[in-house]
């Protein structure tokens, strides 16, 4: 009996079988091929969500500074589940997997899928293998078991560190690795960095992982695409090499000459100052609703 996975919209499509994944590395690495040839740097974002989809076109629509060419190959990543996987073939269609009141989403994710040909999308992790870069934008959510007591509540770690271990089992010992996920300070150097590093041991790799941090700013409404491109990031990188390549990769897909990137010793100094960000526009959402109750009696 076959299942499926349903889009919002209804349309079923059917999850992939164990067979189907070597036809579908095979495809993937047909593409890449292609795309190395022509001095394209191979970027695989992990999760097409509400942040990965539109992380995953932007830097599929870099182009070069000097040359004005696309630079950047990009294979989006999500789970075969039966909840998500429907993403997959709406993406490879040229079809945002989100809606946004933004009206840039639509056609640039459109422009780079047919037009451009520098963004796909896959169910098989194996393309971390062909990745020269990995951002990662996959959930982390915070669960209170009570409303007003932050203290019986807990950050859902799994998913990241499942993320993390694939990652680390299969990319190159050169690839970057950029956490873009919001997360507890201290997760990028205590968590995910000791997971890739036992994955790396494992497999006879003596150099450390180049993981890095830079948190996503994503502002839902009409400006949502340019909140990531278009804004100042903080960034940093579990090493010296690893921070070079993330302000170097960032530089490159985001308009830092208008928004220059702010780099921190650590990530996380980085992870902290998205939780302050997060926090205080937390506490003035909650003033201003007070007010407005007030304003209403």
């Amino acid at each position: 009996m076959s299942e499926y996975s349903m889009s919002p919209t209804g349309e079923k499509f059917e999850l992939p079988k164990a067979a189907d994944y070597a036809a579908e590395f095979q495809r993937m690495e047909a593409l890449v091929g292609a795309a190395r040839s022509e001095g394209k740097e191979i970027v695989v974002v992990m999760g097409v969500g509400f942040v990965g989809a539109v992380m995953a076109a932007i830097v599929a629509d870099t182009v070069d500074k000097k040359t004005g060419k696309p630079s950047k190959f990009v294979i989006g990543c999500q789970r075969p589940s039966s909840r998500s996987y429907w993403k997959i073939p709406l993406l490879n269609r040229g079809q945002s997997p989100v809606k946004a009141e933004d009206p840039e989403v639509d056609p640039m994710i459109a422009r780079c899928v047919n037009d451009k040909k520098t963004l796909v999308a896959t169910f098989n992790s194996d393309c971390l293998k062909l990745a020269d870069c990995v951002v990662v934008d996959v959930q982390c959510d915070y669960t209170k078991h009570e409303l007003g007591n932050m203290c019986t509540g807990e950050a859902e770690m799994s998913a990241l560190e499942a993320t993390m271990k694939t990652i680390g089992e299969r990319i190159q010992p050169h690839c970057l690795v950029l956490i873009e996920t919001t997360v507890a300070p201290g997760t990028t150097e205590f968590v995910a960095w000791p997971i890739m590093k036992k994955a790396f041991a494992k497999r006879g790799i003596q150099s450390a992982p180049l993981l890095s941090h830079s948190f996503e700013r994503v502002m839902p409404g009409r400006e949502y695409v340019s909140s990531i491109r278009d804004f100042w990031r903080v960034c940093s990188g579990c090493t010296p090499e690893a921070r070079d390549r993330v302000v170097k990769f960032l530089r490159e897909v985001l308009n830092t000459e208008k928004f220059p990137l702010t780099v921190m010793d650590r990530p996380i100094e980085s992870e902290t100052t998205k939780i302050v960000e997060n926090s205080y526009r937390a506490t003035t959402l909650a003033f201003l609703n007070e007010w407005s109750l007030f304003a209403e009696r």
